[in-house]
């Protein structure tokens, strides 16, 4: 049996924690992995990992927290950026939300545990981040209507119908897959823009 590892042994033991556990949630889903799975996985015993995390549930707070906290700032000061047309934070929006998921995939969790696996402040704060991103993206949208830009019956509704598609796409999208991640990128700013943009004659609502 090999060794186990004691807390001042190799890299940051916390950074190991969420990386692994990060792993095995994906691949096996949260309800599926045990405290001892990830300490195996780490290479360290189940009491070393209770020093730096209280349960299960801690553990998945920290990687959900961790993962919107960077994608919010990944995303929201472009949206906010009102030096750049509507148009261009989209466009920008779309690419940056497609590498940073694809980028960050092992954080992307099974299922949806932030909503039935957390308890509620920690829920709050993960829903809380989930909210700034797309409120941002449905401000952008309804600025883009006010300028003209886009021609969108309901942005509310529309807002969710793209951060839906986009979200999707962590669901089939493979690098080993017949398109590469900068072709995916094009087809859905182009299916993007082309949401906003509809045909002449559509009433517009914000």
């Amino acid at each position: 049996m090999a060794r186990k590892k004691s807390l001042d042994e190799g890299p940051e033991p916390r950074e190991q924690i969420l990386a692994c556990a990060s792993r095995l949630f994906y691949q096996r889903g949260f309800g599926e992995t045990s405290i001892r799975d990830i300490a195996e996985a780490v290479g360290i015993s189940s009491s070393t990992l209770y020093h730096h995390f209280a349960n299960k549930q801690e553990v998945l707070h920290a990687i959900v927290s961790r993962f919107m906290t960077d994608f919010v700032d990944a995303t929201v000061p472009t949206l906010r950026d009102t030096t750049l047309s509507p148009t261009e934070r989209i466009r920008r929006t779309v690419r940056r939300h497609i590498e940073f998921s694809d980028d960050n995939r092992p954080a992307l969790l099974v299922g949806n545990p932030i909503r039935y696996a957390l308890d509620p402040a920690q829920r709050e704060h993960g829903i809380k981040l989930q909210t700034a991103y797309h409120d941002a993206v449905r401000d952008t949208i309804a600025e883009g209507n006010r300028v003209g830009e886009f021609r969108v019956p309901d942005v509310s509704i529309t807002t969710m119908a793209l951060l839906d598609m986009l979200n999707g796409i962590r669901e089939w999208f493979s690098p080993r897959g017949t398109l590469t991640r900068d072709q995916v990128i094009d087809h859905y700013t182009a299916i993007t823009l082309a949401i906003l943009t509809p045909a002449e004659g559509c009433a517009t609502a914000s």
